[in-house]
């Protein structure tokens, strides 16, 4: 077959007409195709001669159409004509009629070539319709002969586990710790995952429980307008994903505060009946993080023996806690952490303690009325690392006063405590304490008008007496509106190996600022004092300090006097040290409120800004609260 032949013959170009060669091989192969695996494509329908590209039209082939127009390549203008494109002579009558008649006779050959390049459009675009179509088949075919189609369903399985993320994250920004899929959100996890295809589908649901046991039931947030959650329709897809769960350990966020109107009501009760499902399968349960109405607490006894697997548990309560006994957690011997938050200031919350390695509980305690229970605790729990006991309800101290000072406790494992209780503190030896804090945790979000709960007035000297007793190595160190004295210096004197130190404050008054102006004044005159060690200086008080906070939230209309060229100056001291040598590396400071004022200028503040080309990375953040248009020094963000 010449080269004629191969582009007048061959349908994948111009089909023009089949010698009768092509036409015995293209009856071959619809023979072949007609005995091969029926899957195969139709070669009838792929060579089917019925399909005429554009270019027949023109009853000419390729080449004879580029033929035709050979003349075009050879033509040359008559030698007259040139000069006449050379210069601006005007062409002789002659000239001109000859020129009109040469023009005249290149409109008809600009026209066919205009209508054949239209023909030649028209194939192209065909044939790209039909290559398009043959790739679209090809991928088809190619899809179904795919590996993944034979990988099994087991590995198919292991896949799937190992790409969901573990349910152990803890969103900071919600304050959660422990995250699932929605139950109620058919485009969350495993619901998603199941919409891909019918084989993951059918592994999911069968041989993947664990991705269903890790889940959070919760009536969803959008801003839609509110569709009311059915009953039987959220009892459904609960006992659905529990079904499919299979006797997995569960993990899960469960959360309800209750309805907001009459109109909720059909949603409160979807959620009691979603709460009681979930107690139903509490020998499951594994680690729960719970914020519930107060209303769900009497169902809570119905668990009281039946958590043998409970390894961690996260309880809150919305308003107005119960104040009867809790004794669901009474018998659960897997339990290592437990964190209270929201109980009635009366209510006993019995609980073991041998494999306790975390415990918070932060409520408004009757005074030192528990710290008996908890000092109790603290002792019988060997593998104890962490212990939180925050009584934001100081102003009730005295309602059920210890009569005698309880005994001192040694508590060798526990690394870090949260506590405000004098009498509490003073209890302790921990000679392995890393990290403290001072605060009474009061909920600084619920209500800014209310007045700050400062710790008790002792906290910081009975957080002394603990530190001395203990003779700890403390690395952190944070005090939350703590009353301050000069048990503050005598603390830092203490740490040595302190890395980081934080003090907040959510009241600075005029009378405070007098007060506490001049410890904190004290405090940054010694931690800028240096002395000679091994032929080098170094700081006196905690030379390893690395990083230092400082937030004064909410003042009002007072001077901040410590904030000065003084402090700049200590915190310079502290970064321009020998890169071998622990420097101080981050500082944050943040004086936000209305009306106030400090003492730094602003040379020193150019100064602080500048550490940040030295290694030092700055969080400093100035909110007066008074806009001012003419300036914009009330607020000034690092």
């Amino acid at each position: 077959m010449d080269l004629h032949q191969a582009e007048t013959g061959t349908s994948a170009l111009w089909d023009l007409a089949l010698s009768p060669s092509q036409a015995h091989e293209l009856e071959i192969e619809r023979e072949n195709s007609q005995s091969s695996d029926p899957l195969a494509p139709d070669m009838n329908q792929i060579t089917d001669r019925s399909y005429r590209s554009p270019m027949q039209r023109s009853g000419l082939p390729l080449d004879e159409i580029l033929a035709k127009r050979d003349w075009i390549s050879a033509f040359a203008h008559p030698p007259d004509v040139t000069s006449l494109l050379h210069d601006n002579v005007a062409p002789s009558p002659l000239q001109t009629t000859q020129l009109k008649a040469s023009l005249e006779g290149l409109k008809n050959p600009l026209a066919e070539i205009d209508s054949d390049l239209d023909l030649l459009r028209d194939a192209v675009r065909t044939l790209e319709a039909r290559r398009l179509r043959l790739r679209s088949l090809k991928n088809d075919y190619e899809t179904t002969l795919s590996p993944i189609r034979r990988i099994p369903s087991e590995i198919t399985m292991e896949i799937l586990r190992r790409s969901w993320k573990d349910n152990g994250f803890k969103d900071t920004s919600s304050e959660r710790r422990l995250t699932g899929f929605n139950v109620f959100k058919i485009r969350d996890g495993p619901w998603h995952l199941g919409q891909v295809c019918s084989l993951w589908r059918n592994v999911i649901k069968t041989l993947c429980p664990e991705l269903w046991a890790s889940m959070t039931v919760e009536v969803p947030f959008s801003y839609e307008p509110k569709v009311p959650l059915k009953a039987d329709v959220a009892v459904e897809i609960l006992r659905v994903v529990l079904e499919r769960s299979r006797n997995h350990p569960l993990d899960f966020h469960f959360e309800y505060d209750g309805p907001d109107s009459e109109a909720d009501e059909a949603e409160s009760q979807s959620m009691k009946q979603c709460f009681d499902i979930m107690i139903a399968h509490s020998r499951r349960w594994r680690a729960v993080e719970m914020t519930i109405h107060p209303s769900f607490f009497a169902r809570l006894s119905l668990i009281c023996g039946k958590t043998n697997l409970l390894r961690d548990m996260y309880f809150d309560c919305y308003h107005n806690p119960p104040s009867g006994d809790i004794r669901a957690f009474e018998i659960a011997p897997k339990l290592e952490n437990l964190h209270l938050k929201g109980m009635h200031r009366e209510a006993n919350i019995p609980f073991p303690a041998s494999n306790l390695v975390s415990f918070s509980d932060v409520r408004p305690f009757a005074g030192d009325q528990l710290t008996p229970t908890y000092l109790d605790v603290v002792k019988s729990a060997p593998k104890l690392r962490s212990f939180s006991y925050n009584d934001y309800g100081v102003q009730s101290l005295n309602i059920h006063p210890v009569p005698d000072p309880p005994s001192t406790v040694m508590a060798s494992s526990v690394e870090e405590i949260s506590a405000s209780s004098p009498s509490f503190l003073r209890s302790l030896v921990l000679p392995s304490l890393k990290k403290a804090t001072l605060t009474t945790m009061y909920d600084f979000d619920n209500d800014t008008e209310e007045q700050v709960i400062q710790c008790p007035a002792g906290a910081l000297g009975a957080l002394h007496q603990m530190l001395l007793q203990s003779q700890c190595s403390l690395s952190s160190l944070r005090l939350v509106d703590a009353v301050l004295d000069d048990n503050l210096v005598n603390i830092i004197r203490l740490t040595p190996s302190l890395q980081e130190f934080v003090i907040e404050f959510y009241e600075w008054v005029p009378g405070i600022a007098d007060d506490y102006g001049a410890v904190m004044q004290s405090l940054v005159t010694h931690l800028s004092e240096t002395s000679e060690v091994d032929g080098s200086l170094q700081h006196s008080m905690v030379p390893f300090l690395q990083k230092l906070t400082v937030y004064l939230h909410t003042i009002r209309y007072a001077h901040v006097s410590f904030i000065n060229y003084a402090f700049v100056d200590m915190v310079a001291s502290r970064v321009h040290r020998p890169h071998d040598i622990p420097h101080l590396t981050e500082l944050n400071l943040w004086v936000m409120g209305r009306g106030w004022s400090y003492a730094l200028s602003k040379e020193s503040e150019k100064t602080l800004k500048r550490l940040e080309g030295e290694g030092l990375r700055l969080n400093f953040c100035l909110d007066d609260g008074i806009l001012d248009t003419s300036s914009d020094s009330d607020v000034l963000i690092w």
